[in-house]
């Protein structure tokens, strides 16, 4: 006779006082966070040696672990939704989907398969189909929740390549048939060579075409690209346009290159990740000309929609396209659909068997918020940037990159007066801008990241972040013009401390 073993199983009392544990640890950072530093400056070993423990026979006290919570919490996690953070392309995380992530947790929902996942399948699939409509693709489109835009890209490309290689690819490999290739701009973001690599194509089947001084993809450029490769024997399948380059912002001609797909009848991949959730609002839709004609389109919830991680979307234009890329039938997994009237199991669309509920965070989002606050908090983000550009620009200390930003990046260096306009002081001005950078980083108040642009270092600025206002370009204006002199004060131009 077994005797039961429920260790593990927790009677509600005692999970609903643990989870207002975390609950309170939530609640005061969500009090303290304008206060705290942005990021610390303790070392790795320091950190690891705060937060390592190893793992015990038998269970920690409660306030043991709530302690080690909140040592994680307040002294060794960058706060990425401080208002003062305004670095890469990291979101804040909203706050209805950290507690819807805390019910999908709860609910624990394989959405690989509609028979373990029935309510959760329907709401990723019916998000897909949301964002495929902000984006004007036709009724045929949808979408589902992935990692992120690396993996949102990849799944775009592999159903690109299975579709346009001319041979049954996923049969016989990549031998079968001539080098396929893609195309971007050498401003295209690294995960797309990555797919390439993970395709079996190789980096170099990505051909990199030349930009433009708007750091925009070359259209003729494109099109002599493709001819050549045509005339070597090679055969061209699918574009990466980019929508929102992870440096400055920059966005591909897309109606253009969509004509030149049409041309050779190519697929493209629109990569959104950053700015495809601006081609969704009215104020910025215009840039983004010629999305709508898109085969497929990467996407970032947790850039500019603000979710917590991780929350990409791929949209295609088809989803036939995807049941064609990745459809496999385990013996396993028998199922008559019609007698179950069952849905579709999304495992069946993409390369991963098992699946989170990560739709619901952006769902519940959208639904606690309402898409006219994101419209405005979007645009307001663009203003910032501007505002940051036009104060950086106004300055004879500071040098502002490239016109007036047309999304959310603005990127600028610090330039002692006397240096401005000396080309011999080029690698002396990276080198301090680099220095820059880190100090304000570590200094706690303002977090920015870098681009390099031209090969010219610069602080840039991402706003996605709806508790970054004013206050804080200024502060990162006033910052950069602060400890850059005292730098330049410990400097000599010719390179040594």
């Amino acid at each position: 006779m077994f005797e039961p073993v429920a260790d593990l199983a927790w009677e509600s009392g005692r999970a609903k006082a643990f989870g207002e544990e975390m609950l309170s640890l939530w609640s005061e950072l969500l009090d303290r966070l304008p206060e705290l530093p942005v990021a610390g400056r303790a070392t790795a070993p320091e950190v690891r040696a705060a937060v390592d423990r190893e793992i015990p026979n038998e269970p920690l006290p409660t306030d043991e672990i709530v302690s080690l919570l909140r040592t994680i919490t307040f002294d060794h996690t960058t706060k990425v939704g401080h208002p003062g953070f305004m670095a890469y392309i990291t979101g804040p995380g909203t706050i209805p989907g950290a507690a819807a992530d805390l019910l999908a947790a709860a609910l624990n929902q394989n959405v690989g398969g509609w028979r373990l996942s029935p309510a959760a399948s329907e709401i990723e699939l019916h998000l897909g189909r949301w964002f495929a409509g902000r984006l004007g693709l036709p009724p045929s489109a949808g979408g589902y929740v992935t990692s992120g835009g690396a993996m949102a890209s990849f799944v775009a490309l592999k159903a690109a390549r299975d579709s346009r290689a001319g041979w049954p690819v996923r049969e016989l490999g990549m031998r079968a048939g001539p080098p396929l290739t893609f195309y971007a701009s050498d401003q295209v973001h690294d995960v797309n060579t990555r797919a390439a690599d993970m395709l079996g194509m190789g980096r170099e089947a990505v051909r990199i075409v030349a930009s433009d001084d708007q750091r925009r993809m070359r259209v003729e450029s494109l099109r002599a690209a493709i001819t050549r490769d045509i005339r070597h024997g090679n055969k061209p399948i699918a574009v990466i346009a980019t929508a929102g380059s992870v440096s400055t912002g920059a966005i591909d001609p897309l109606n253009d290159i969509a004509d030149v797909c049409a041309e050779f009848d190519l697929w493209l991949h629109v990569d959104g990740s950053y700015g495809g959730v601006a081609a969704m609002t009215e104020t910025l839709r215009p840039l983004f000309r010629g999305v709508e004609r898109a085969d497929s389109i990467a996407i970032d919830a947790h850039k500019w929609l603000y979710t917590p991680h991780s929350s990409g979307m791929i949209v295609v234009r088809d989803m036939q396209s995807l049941a064609n890329a990745f459809a496999i039938e385990p013996s396993y997994l028998y199922e008559e659909k019609v007698a179950s009237g069952r849905g579709t199991d999304l495992f069946a669309l993409g390369p991963q068997f098992s699946r989170g509920f990560n739709a619901l965070k952006i769902w519940v989002s959208l639904l606690a918020h309402g898409w006219s606050a994101y419209e405005r908090r979007i645009a307001h983000d663009v203003a910032l940037a501007r505002y940051l550009h036009q104060r950086a620009a106004a300055h004879d200390e500071l040098e502002a990159f490239g016109d007036e930003p047309s999304l959310s990046i603005a990127c600028f260096r610090f330039v002692p007066r006397e240096l401005r306009d000396d080309a011999s002081a080029e690698r002396y001005l990276n080198r301090l801008n680099e220095a820059l950078m880190m100090e304000l980083q570590l200094g706690g108040e303002v977090f920015p990241s870098n681009a390099v642009i031209d090969g010219r270092f610069a602080l840039r600025a991402c706003i996605v972040n709806y508790r970054t206002e004013v206050a804080q370009m200024d502060k990162l204006i006033d910052q950069a013009l602060t400890k850059g002199r005292a730098l330049h004060a410990q400097w000599d131009p010719t390179g040594a401390l």
